[in-house]
């Protein structure tokens, strides 16, 4: 395992990474499957997060690392597009990409801290206290979380465009996820300025990440084959 190569973990990376950090995301508190809660809701999915504390812990912490494996994939993948077509379009897209992580992780983190920071609310001081905290982690967390979408969706769409120049990879799949990536954008955009539309656009974002999860497995498999 120490010998492994950059490609081989690389492609192994992207077709792992986003896998778990995607079922996670699901799975997180407040989310599609576990207590549900429109997210422009921020009393609401406070108290989702709370009340399944657990799973807001584990979401916060492998979310981040099924991300950070995702993103060793990309830079990888970055190595192969050196000097040939897709060089420039696909550096400028894993930029975007590395940021939208970082900014993901920190988000996170911040949710991270809700699940899992022991309050005494047994007081009217320490309700009002956890109320204060909680809220305003949220709403950075939600901030910060626009902001990564926005990012990893520019990214994917540019990344998308490089790998479409490129004979070793799938052409039409890759066209394929830079249609869902505008649509990314699109939604992260739709859900920024009108709250009313968030949990919805946050239900479409996640079919989008299924698409881009599915077209990383042929990535994946391309750089595994390269070794």
């Amino acid at each position: 395992m120490g010998n492994i190569s950059v490609n081989k973990l690389g492609g192994l990376s992207i077709i792992i990474g986003p896998w778990l950090a995607l079922i996670f995301y699901f799975l997180q508190p407040g989310g599609a499957f576990v207590d549900a809660a429109d997210p422009a809701d921020a009393g609401a999915t406070i108290t989702s997060i709370v009340d399944n504390a657990a799973f807001g812990q584990l979401s916060g912490i492998l979310i981040p690392i099924g991300l950070l494996i995702f993103l060793y994939g990309f830079f990888a993948l970055r190595g192969t597009l050196r000097g040939g077509n897709g060089d420039a379009l696909g550096g400028y897209g894993v930029q975007f990409l590395m940021f939208g992580v970082i900014g993901w992780v920190i988000g996170s983190g911040m949710l991270l801290a809700i699940a899992g920071t022991p309050i005494d609310t047994s007081s009217p001081q320490g309700l009002e206290f956890a109320k204060s905290l909680y809220t305003s982690l949220y709403g950075a967390s939600l901030g910060i979380n626009t902001i990564s979408g926005l990012l990893a969706g520019l990214g994917f769409l540019l990344v998308a465009l490089a790998l479409s120049t490129r004979d070793e990879f799938n052409k039409i799949f890759a066209l394929i996820a830079a249609v869902v990536a505008v649509a990314v954008v699109v939604f992260v955009l739709i859900g920024a300025l009108d709250s009313t539309q968030l949990e919805l656009m946050n239900q479409l974002i996640g079919i989008c990440y299924v698409v881009h999860s599915l077209w990383m497995i042929t990535i994946g498999l391309v750089l595994i084959k390269q070794d």
